[in-house]
Parts: structure tokens; C-alpha cells; sequence
């Protein structure tokens, strides 16, 4: 909406009719421009606000809604649809009959509310073979072609989406996948050897596991606030959550999960990026959906001190971003009016409670 505005704003355009008429306005000003002012189609502010106003305008015609990923935004159409506004703008705008190519977006933008889209599609035949063969999990959260799982594994779904026409093939590859999901009746045990370099802390919100079926299979620490350390195994684009029992027996094996599990993702945070985001307010997000455990690190507030001496506060709004900054009354307000707002627009959000940094780890910071 901001960027919609300010695009309206810039170039004194009125406010667009909703549905059709809006889709006619738009085509008939991008025409405009190429016969008016071809300069202005190499601005990256074109892209940013006429994709927001295609967005919003799918929004309303199609009932959708717009989710972010990083620095990714999308619009989410239909129960697995998804379309990228901006990538679509940015296709018109090199057309040589830009009308043609946004008519054409369009209708692809229609098909994926309906589920015969790339993406809807595609989800949607896993969905149905998951409901089939895997009654007891369910997709939690989708961000394009990749679903994470009620019972915490992650499934990237990009080779399914090769499959373009044949309908069967699709349906058959969807089963393949879910039947190599882990899990089931009686669950093998992974032994620590495979495990050992596969696993990773993972934050997770006290509503992430009331949502699971049987939330005790879970190996999870409570951290303090609604926020719990939970654990998983990436095996390249998937990942799956620690279950009890398996951290039972490695720990009778003499193995300290949780430490092998912060040393693993020290290892990944050997550079870390810090980005101001405000006045005494930081950002750090490496985009590997590792940023939120690293409050947990045993060196990050050390690191910190570098840039002020005082004690640090953070927040672990969704998993791809840790908010930052020195302690005081004012920065903590500040931290989490950022945090739902980050929060809010997540497809995997954690908290907005604030933790401070001490040299024996982290603590809940007191609220009022």
C-alpha cells in the first residue's frame, strides 16, 4: 500500500477503479508511457509501484492477500495460488505489445486462484496425496513451491513443477514425495552419525506447536516468553524437526544436542551482516532461515559490544530476520513495533517478545 500510494502520488495518476476498469487503466497508462516517456521505463520505482497497484488490485478482484519472504513479496490467490506482481510489470514493460503480456499474466493470475496454475497446481496435487497417504500431517505454510509440514519437516516442491501437462505424472511424483516424508506409525530412529552434521537450531512460537497433533514428539526447550528452541536436520532443501525420542538416544549416546547444534550454526555464522534499520535499531539476516536462532549464539552479544558497550535487546520476529539494539526503554518500544510489523506479514513468524544478551545467554527481557 505504501508503494502504491507513492506511485500514485509521484505521477498525479487517481486512485484505480477496482477489478476490470482498474486492469484497463493500467494497461492503457504503461501504453502511455511508450509513446510518451520511454525514459521512465528504465526506473526500478516504475516496477515497485505499478507491481504494488497490479497487486492490490488481484487482492481485491481475486480475494487474495500479500505475503513476504525475506525480501520477497507476493500475492497468495486461492487456498495454493501464488503471483509475483513485479515480475509480471517488469515482463510488460519489455513487450512489444505490453496490453497482450498483461492480459496474459493476468489469466495466469486467474488460473492459479483456481488451482490450475504452476504453482497451484503443483501444491495441490501434493496436498491431495498427502490427505491420502499422510492423514495425520498437513501443510502448515507455503511460500511459492515450498510447504512446511504440520509435523515441522520442510519440502521444497520445485521438481514437482517440471512436470507441466501430464496430470498423472504429477499426481504420481506428489505420492513419491510424500512417501519419502519421515515419520509414520513407528519412526526409525536417524543414528548421531547422519544426524550430527545435519542439525541446526530452530526457533519456534508457543502457537506452532499447539498446532501439531502431538506436540510431546517434539524435542523443544522453552526459551522464555512464548519463544521454544526446537531442532532440525537439513538434508540440502528439506528439513525436518528433532523428534523426542531421537534426541533421547543420542543424548544416551554421551552427545550434547543442543551444543553440537549451536556449534554447527557458529560454524555458519562465521560473517554476519548488520543493517541499520533505524536510529540505534539493526537487522541481521544472512537469508539461510537461520537468523532467528542466532540470538542464540555465545558470542553475538561480544560481537555487539563492538558497536556499543551498553547490553543488547533482540527480537526473533519470523525466522529470516534478528532485530537488535542497545538496551533502553525507547529502543525496546521501538524493537517491537518493528517486530509485528515484520511479524505480521511472515509465512514463518516467531515472536515479538524481546530477549536480552548476557554473558551466560539469553533471557527474557521483563515486560510491563
Amino acid at each position: 500500500m505504501p508503494a502504491a500510494k507513492e506511485f500514485l502520488a509521484r505521477h498525479r495518476l487517481p486512485i484505480p477503479e477496482p477489478g476490470r476498469e482498474g486492469a484497463r487503466w493500467l494497461a492503457d497508462w504503461i501504453e502511455g508511457l511508450f509513446e510518451e516517456d520511454a525514459a521512465i521505463l528504465d526506473d526500478h520505482r516504475l516496477v515497485e509501484g505499478a507491481g504494488a497497484i497490479l497487486g492490490l488490485l488481484l487482492i481485491e478482484h481475486l480475494d487474495g492477500e500479500v505475503c513476504q519472504q525475506e525480501d520477497r513479496h507476493r500475492v497468495r490467490l486461492g487456498r495454493f495460488g501464488w503471483f509475483d506482481p513485479f515480475a509480471t510489470i517488469e515482463a510488460v514493460l519489455d513487450s512489444e505489445e505490453p496490453r497482450s503480456s498483461l492480459r496474459d499474466h493476468l489469466a495466469a493470475a486467474e488460473e492459479e486462484a483456481e488451482r490450475r496454475g504452476p504453482i497451484s497446481r503443483v501444491v495441490g496435487a501434493f496436498a491431495d496425496a498427502l490427505a491420502k497417504a499422510r492423514p495425520d500431517v498437513s501443510i502448515r505454510t507455503q511460500f511459492e513451491l515450498t510447504v512446511e509440514l504440520s509435523n515441522g519437516a520442510t519440502v521444497d516442491l520445485t521438481r514437482l513443477g517440471r512436470i507441466r501437462e501430464d496430470d498423472v505424472a504429477l499426481r504420481k511424483a506428489a505420492m513419491r514425495v510424500v512417501q519419502m516424508l519421515p515419520g509414520g506409525d513407528k519412526p526409525a530412529l536417524t543414528s548421531w552419525v547422519e544426524a550430527a552434521p545435519r542439525i541446526l537450531p530452530r526457533l519456534v512460537p508457543e502457537t506452532f506447536l499447539s498446532s501439531l497433533p502431538d506436540r510431546q514428539d517434539l524435542y523443544c526447550t522453552a526459551l522464555g516468553h512464548d519463544v521454544y528452541l526446537a531442532l532440525q536436520l537439513r538434508y540440502g532443501p528439506r528439513a525436518r524437526y528433532v523428534r523426542d525420542g531421537e534426541a533421547a538416544s543420542w543424548k544416551a549416546q554421551g552427545a550434547f544436542v543442543e551444543r553440537h547444534a549451536l556449534s554447527n550454526l557458529a560454524q555458519k555464522s562465521r560473517k554476519l551482516r548488520l543493517e541499520q534499520v533505524g536510529d540505534g535499531l539493526y537487522r541481521l539476516r544472512q537469508g539461510d532461515g537461520l537468523d532467528a536462532a542466532r540470538l542464540l549464539l555465545p558470542d553475538l552479544g561480544v560481537r555487539l559490544t563492538r558497536l556499543d558497550p551498553r547490553e543488547w535487546i533482540v527480537v526473533a520476529p519470523h525466522r529470516d530476520v534478528l532485530l537488535l539494539a542497545p538496551s533502553s526503554p525507547d529502543h525496546v518500544r521501538r524493537l517491537i513495533d518493528h517486530a509485528k510489523e515484520a511479524a505480521g506479514r511472515a509465512p514463518h513468524p516467531v515472536s515479538t517478545s524481546p530477549f536480552r544478551l548476557l554473558p551466560t545467554g539469553v533471557q527474557p527481557y521483563p515486560l510491563a
